[in-house]
């Protein structure tokens, strides 16, 4: 018997819940960037930004003089925008008879399928962003003895970079989370239960992170270059010349070293003994002198010294970035995205519901008189960023 007829308010904040329940790489990152955009339900649209800024290291003197005797340091933040540029939605007809079933008949007859569809959707989205956002990169061998080793190893990289404790996640494939299973079974404790437990796909917690096996797992490829080296001596900040014996592409998400630049200490800027990991921001067709977007910024010197030196002129770049799926281990702040309200239109009815975590899914119905039919679709609008990544590491198999 049915409780009640459905509500567009019921349908909207059932529907946020499956999103958030269906999606755990959107369910543990930052999403407090909403609140940037204000709360009007009226007012935002694709294309709309803000900006983020992300502070940065300061520098330490010797001494009793103030600044060595010099001028202290200026406090400049670097910034990223997060633009609202995607939105995506789900389209279905129900009438007068599926608005009479009781809520929990709904939920699982007609609206957890939609919403299982439009989550796997915006998490591959979401997650494939973040991937190619990420320069740190560890590999994981799924025949090995101890494929558990690449999970410690994320966890280093993390700590090099020196990542919060807490609210870190790991997101792996099914054939990586067979690999892992035994050796995570003995280490994870079942007496105490994440508070995440709740979520789709939630394995155990090992190695300080909240493990979830995932079905959307982006999968990379590199490009055609080859034969890359620096065009260019004394190069620094978030571009890189570059020049390759036989001409191709690099693409978006390439992780790459350089010869002779290793990574240092996010603060005191001791060399940490092994090469920097950066990655490729935009594509590139690279022959002769072509300037590439990368991340992290070379800067030699302090503050916010990020390698041991600037490269040298004709030094090898290598490609360290493998084809095939990439988990990711990351930090809830290393990422972050917005879930901004959309307006219901004049004419038609609905509901846009807001989650305590920020997501906002609108609900909207409207009748189309020439076929006598009624339409309903549940939409999301939403921009991601990549804010620190180095706050998180690739695991490659």
């Amino acid at each position: 018997m049915a409780n009640q007829i459905l509500t567009h308010q019921m349908i909207a904040r059932e529907a946020a819940k499956m999103l958030e329940e269906e999606a755990p790489f959107l369910a543990n990152i930052n999403k407090g960037r909403q609140d940037e955009f204000g709360t009007d339900t009226q007012g935002y649209k694709k294309g709309d930004t803000v900006t983020i800024k992300i502070p940065t290291a300061g520098k330490v003197f010797d001494g009793a003089v103030f600044a060595g005797g010099g001028s202290g340091s200026d406090v400049v933040e670097d910034k990223v925008n997060l633009t609202l540029d995607t939105q995506k939605h789900v389209a279905l007809q129900f009438g007068a008879k599926e608005k009479l079933l009781n809520i929990t008949d709904f939920k699982e007859r007609i609206l957890r399928p939609q919403m299982q569809t439009l989550a796997s959707v915006v998490e591959a989205d979401l997650m494939m962003r973040g991937v190619i956002g990420t320069p740190n990169q560890v590999a994981m061998n799924l025949a090995g003895s101890n494929p558990s080793n690449a999970l410690a190893l994320a966890r280093a990289k993390l700590n090099q970079y020196l990542a919060p404790k807490g609210d870190r996640n790991a997101l792996i494939t099914s054939t990586a989370n067979v690999a892992l299973s035994g050796e995570v079974s003995r280490m994870w404790n079942p007496t105490k239960t994440s508070e995440k437990a709740y979520i789709d796909g939630y394995v155990a917690t090992a190695f300080g992170q909240d493990i979830f096996e995932h079905q959307s797992i982006p999968v990379f490829a590199n490009g055609t270059a080859a034969g890359i080296t620096v065009s260019g001596a004394s190069q620094g900040g978030s571009t890189l010349t570059m020049a390759a014996s036989t001409a191709g592409t690099l693409v978006v998400g390439t992780v790459f070293t350089i010869a002779g630049v290793n990574a240092v200490h996010p603060l005191t800027g001791a060399d940490m003994g092994t090469l920097q990991q950066f990655v490729v921001k935009e594509t590139k067709t690279v022959g002769s002198a072509t300037a590439v977007s990368i991340y992290p910024a070379i800067n030699p010197l302090a503050p916010n010294k990020t390698v041991t030196a600037s490269p040298a002129n004709g030094a090898a770049v290598t490609v360290v970035s493998v084809n095939g799926p990439q988990n990711l281990v990351f930090h809830k702040d290393a990422f972050t995205a917005a879930f901004a309200p959309l307006p219901v239109l004049a004419s038609c009815e609905g509901y846009t519901a807001r989650l305590p975590s920020g997501v906002n899914v609108r609900v909207m119905t409207f009748g189309d008189g020439n076929n006598d039919i009624e339409r309903t679709r549940i939409d999301v609008l939403y921009g991601f960023q990549t804010v620190r990544g180095i706050h998180a590491s690739r695991v490659t198999q």
